[in-house]
Formats: structure tokens, C-alpha cells, sequence
């Protein structure tokens, strides 16, 4: 009995988190709205999002199924994606369509 419940919460894997990270592997090209200096770019399965201030972001499945909900303080921050698809990715007041 113990072992089965050992296994079915082995089995559920913690949502992801965005980290922290100096900078992307690529340049950040595309800026989303000029006001709130917010740009996203992915890369090498990852989403990175810059924000210039503490943003609330949001990324959800095009099923509308959560992936990670944050609010993210000034700097780069990246999210590791699991399966290739279209999300939408939600920072502030912008949205964000996203394809990986």
C-alpha cells in the first residue's frame, strides 16, 4: 500500500518554474509592447521573457490547461517546455501567442 502511494506521487512531476538567467543563447529581437519593455523570444526549447518590472506571467496550453503562473521580477527568466505545441503566454496586460 505504501509503495503505491510512494509511485502516484512519484508520478505527478512538479510544474515547471521559471528561472532567473543572465541572459538567452540568442538575441531578443521581438519586443512585444514598447511601454512595458517586455520581449520574448524561444530558443533550444525554452521560453525566455525579459521584464523590466514585477510582472505577473502566465503560460497555459492552447487547451487552456495551466503550464506555470509567476510573477517575475526585473531581468531574464526562461521556462523550460516539456512538448513541442502553441501556447499562450500571458505578461501583464499583454498576450503572447507561443510556438515551439
Amino acid at each position: 500500500m505504501v509503495f503505491v502511494a510512494a509511485a502516484a506521487l512519484m508520478s505527478m512531476a512538479a510544474p515547471p518554474s521559471w528561472e532567473h538567467v543572465q541572459a538567452p543563447p540568442v538575441q531578443i529581437v521581438e519586443i512585444v509592447t514598447p511601454e512595458s519593455a517586455t520581449e520574448v523570444v524561444v530558443a533550444e526549447g525554452y521560453v525566455y521573457v525579459y521584464v523590466s518590472r514585477p510582472t505577473p506571467v502566465k503560460l497555459i496550453s492552447l487547451l487552456g490547461q495551466p503550464i506555470a503562473s509567476e510573477t517575475l521580477q526585473p531581468g531574464f527568466h526562461r521556462l523550460k517546455l516539456a512538448a513541442r505545441g502553441i501556447y499562450i503566454l500571458r505578461a501583464g496586460s499583454i498576450t503572447r501567442r507561443i510556438t515551439l
